[in-house]
C-alpha cells in the first residue's frame, strides 16, 4: 500500500484481529481499534476524515451492520468493510443492505487478501472523496451564480450574504469547525425565504418597528420557504434543515415553536441566527459594542458561548499588514476585486443598487454605470482595495 496516513478504524472485540491490523498497516495507516459499538462512534465523530471502517458481524453493542449505517451517517466518504465468520446468506443481505458495505471479507483472512482488501477500499475512499470535491465545487459555483443573479433582482435580501459569510467562517475557525461547506452553502442561501416576503413586513423589520402577530408570524416562517426551495435539491437536504432552524431561539423562541432547544439544534442553525440578528444591529461600518450590547439583551436567544465567541472574534484588531486600503471611487475608477464598504444607492431616491460587502465584477460595474447613466448613482462609491497588486476575479458573466 502506498505510504500515507489515511485513517482506518477497526470495531472488533477479537484481540488477535486487533493486533493484525495494527501489524500490517501500523506502519502505513494511522489504526483506531475499538471492541465496541459505541466507543468506536464517539471516535468517529471526533475524527470524521476516517478513510475505511471495518467491523465485525455480532459487534458489541448496536451490532455490525447497525453500526456501519450510523457510521455512514458520521463518515460518509469512509469505506465500509464487514469482517465475521458468518456464512448465510442472511448475514451477507443485512451487511450490504442494512449495513450499505462497500466489501464483505471472511474471518480468519490471509494477510495478502487483507491487504488486498484495504488497497481496494482506500481506492474507493479516495474516489469518493475525489467525486464529493468536484460535486461540492459545481454545486457552490452554481449557487454563486444564483446568489448573484437573485442579488441583481432582490438587492435587500441577499445585501448581507457577503459580510455575513466572512464572519461566520470566523467564527467557525474559532469554534474548531473543520469542514464549512455546509455553512458557506447556508449563509449563501439563507436571504432566499426573505426574497418572497413582503417588501413592507422587512422594511418595518429592518426599521425595528413593531410588527404585528401576523407580520411577525410571516418573517418568522420565511426559513421554511427556504427549506421548501431546497429539500429537492441533491447535497443540499441538510443545509434545508440548517436553515429551516436558523430562526430557533436558544431559549426555544421563534421558528418553528416546536423545534429543538440549546444545543440539539444544530450549530450551523445557531451561527446562522446570531449572525444574522447581529447584522440587522450594526452599523454600516460593521459590529461594534453597542450590536453586541443590544443583542446581550436578548441574550438567551442564542447559544452563549458562541455570542461571547463571536464578540471576541469579530472586534479583534486587524492586524497591521492585513489591513485594506479603503479608497473613494467614482464608477469610472472602480476595478474588479474592490469590495463595497456602503451600500450602493440611487442617487435620487436611495435605492438600493448594491449592497455593502459585494465584491465587484465587471458585470457588477457595468451595472452600476447603467443605473448611474439612466438614475443616477450616488459617488464616490468607498471600496476596500488590497494595497499589494491586485488581481482581477473571475466573472462567472
Amino acid at each position: 500500500m502506498e505510504k500515507n496516513r489515511d485513517l482506518i478504524v477497526v470495531a472488533d472485540p477479537d484481540p488477535n484481529v486487533q493486533s493484525g491490523f495494527q501489524k500490517l498497516f501500523g506502519s502505513q495507516m494511522e489504526v483506531a481499534c475499538f471492541s465496541d459499538s459505541d466507543s468506536a462512534l464517539i471516535f468517529l465523530k471526533q475524527q470524521p476524515g476516517v478513510a475505511i471502517v471495518c467491523s465485525c458481524f455480532n459487534l458489541p453493542g448496536r451490532g455490525g451492520s447497525a453500526f456501519l449505517r450510523a457510521s455512514e451517517i458520521i463518515a460518509p466518504m469512509a469505506a465500509r468493510v464487514m469482517l465475521t465468520r458468518e456464512r448465510s446468506a442472511e448475514a451477507v443481505k443485512q451487511a450490504l443492505n442494512e449495513g450499505h458495505a462497500f466489501m464483505f471479507l471472511d474471518k480468519p483472512s490471509q494477510p495478502a487478501d487483507l491487504v488486498a482488501a484495504m488497497e481496494t477500499a482506500l481506492a474507493h475512499h479516495r474516489q469518493l472523496f475525489k467525486d464529493r470535491v468536484l460535486l461540492e465545487r459545481t454545486l457552490a459555483g452554481s449557487v454563486k451564480l444564483l446568489i448573484d443573479m437573485m442579488a441583481l433582482f432582490h438587492p435587500e435580501a441577499f445585501r448581507r450574504t457577503g459580510v455575513v459569510r466572512k464572519q461566520a467562517l470566523k467564527l467557525a475557525k474559532a469554534s474548531g469547525m473543520k469542514k464549512t461547506w455546509e455553512l458557506e452553502m447556508a449563509v449563501m442561501l439563507s436571504p432566499l425565504g426573505e426574497a418572497l416576503l413582503p417588501k413592507q413586513v422587512l422594511a418595518r423589520y429592518r426599521a425595528a418597528r413593531s410588527l404585528t402577530e401576523q407580520e411577525r408570524d410571516v418573517l418568522d416562517k420565511s426559513p421554511a420557504q427556504t427549506q421548501e426551495l431546497l429539500k429537492n435539491v441533491p447535497q443540499l437536504e441538510r443545509v434545508s434543515d440548517y436553515l429551516y432552524l436558523s430562526a430557533r431561539g436558544f431559549d426555544g423562541s421563534g421558528f418553528p415553536k416546536d423545534g429543538p432547544t440549546g444545543t440539539d439544534i444544530p450549530q450551523i442553525s445557531r451561527i446562522l441566527k446570531l449572525l444574522t440578528d447581529l447584522w440587522y444591529a450594526s452599523p454600516e461600518a460593521g459590529p461594534d459594542a453597542a450590536a453586541f450590547e443590544a443583542m446581550t439583551i436578548n441574550r438567551r436567544k442564542y447559544d452563549p458561548k458562541l455570542l461571547e465567541l463571536a464578540r471576541d472574534v469579530l472586534m479583534d484588531d486587524v492586524p497591521e499588514e492585513r489591513k485594506k486600503h479603503v479608497a473613494e471611487c467614482h464608477i469610472r475608477s472602480l476595478r474588479p476585486g474592490d469590495i463595497l464598504v456602503d451600500d450602493a444607492l440611487t442617487e435620487s431616491n436611495h435605492e438600493l443598487v448594491l449592497s455593502r460587502g459585494h465584491t465587484l465584477t465587471p458585470t457588477t460595474i457595468r451595472r452600476l454605470e447603467h443605473f448611474h447613466q439612466t438614475t443616477g448613482v450616488r459617488q464616490p462609491i468607498r471600496v476596500e482595495r488590497h494595497e499589494v497588486a491586485h488581481k482581477a476575479v473571475s466573472d462567472p458573466a
